[in-house]
């Protein structure tokens, strides 16, 4: 009897464990921002010289009052699809938990509802490949919705 109980309780914690953690899929995130990055497409940037300016605002075609709950702003220097090939550790996953695409932080901070921007040194740690430039924004919840992304040459 007790090793039914605890079996029982094995299975139970299981699936407690396995329902804590909520999946976010890449897919599912809607386009809330709007994104712009300085440089033009095809420049080649170099990292520890060169900067970028990033700007972002609200998706303009939302309706009104879609940010009430927006929080935290979280931009990211990407790996695109053409420095992913053969490259495991920078694939794309539409599980958010084990995507490998976005590497780089560029800037976290509080959401602002007017259009912000930010100058970034890259920094000399980042690799010579094709980059694009992401942004996510957190609800109090922390649940994260996306902005649009820019593509770079680094």
């Amino acid at each position: 009897m007790a090793s039914r109980l605890l079996i029982s309780s094995l299975v139970l914690l299981c699936f407690a464990w396995t329902s804590y953690g909520e999946v976010v899929l890449f897919s599912s995130l809607q386009q809330n921002l709007v994104l712009e990055a300085s440089p033009k497409p095809g420049q080649v940037l170099k990292s520890g010289i060169d900067k970028i300016t990033v700007t972002w605002g609200l998706n303009q075609s939302l309706p009104a009052g879609t940010d009430a709950d927006f929080k935290k702003v979280n931009v990211k220097l990407c790996f695109a699809p053409i420095s992913q090939k053969e490259r495991a550790w920078r694939k794309t996953h539409d599980e958010l938990s084990k995507d490998k695409t976005c590497q780089f932080s560029v800037v976290k901070k509080p959401y602002n509802s007017s259009k912000e921007s930010f100058e970034w040194t890259i920094e000399r740690d980042v690799p010579s490949a094709t980059f694009f430039v992401r942004a996510y924004v957190f609800n109090s919840a922390g649940h994260e919705g996306l902005l649009d992304a820019m593509p770079l040459l680094i």
